[in-house]
């Protein structure tokens, strides 16, 4: 709250949860209590923050994508009725509850990863499939297709387009 730079933790103020420090937490009331420094639990949870911290996704990756189908809601309801299920009864068996799994095979809803890869294994389908990424565009002053076209790459090309005429 005072603005200081230091380590804070998450406190309850007034209805609002706030990261506060050491010399303004007296306002607030802890929410996630620190393991006793040195234990195991310490460094248990020193690990998970670390690995939050850490997590990268390469949004450039060579591989594609794996995206939803568009047609997932009718992939499901017809693998679910050939294997002569409920809605209950697939329900159980993925942890998803009925109105969820009726909106899903109505495409009002879009599943969860999670829940779409324990509907997939259950029922032996497929939902996801693999998109390519689109290949970069070339820019004007014939740079390599993979670095793609810059501002850069646009003010030189004006420069010497006003060089030339």
């Amino acid at each position: 709250m005072c603005g200081r730079k230091i380590g804070t933790r998450r406190y309850m103020v007034d209805g609002t949860v706030m990261s506060l420090g050491a010399c303004c937490a007296k306002y607030g009331t802890p929410l996630d209590q620190p393991a006793p420094q040195g234990s195991q639990a310490s460094v248990q949870q020193g690990l998970e923050r670390r690995a939050t911290r850490s997590v990268r996704r390469d949004v450039y990756s060579e591989q594609g994508e794996e995206v939803l189908v568009e047609d997932f809601g009718r992939r499901v309801r017809e693998a679910r009725e050939r294997k002569g299920w409920s809605h209950p009864q697939l329900g159980d068996k993925v942890s998803a509850r009925v109105p969820q799994l009726h909106k899903i095979e109505a495409n009002q809803l879009r599943p969860s990863d999670d829940l779409a890869r324990r509907i997939e294994k259950e029922l032996g389908i497929t939902l996801f499939e693999k998109v390519e990424r689109p290949a970069a565009v070339s820019g004007a002053t014939g740079k390599q297709p993979a670095q793609g076209l810059t501002l850069g790459d646009l003010i030189k090309d004006a420069m010497k387009k006003k060089k030339q005429g």
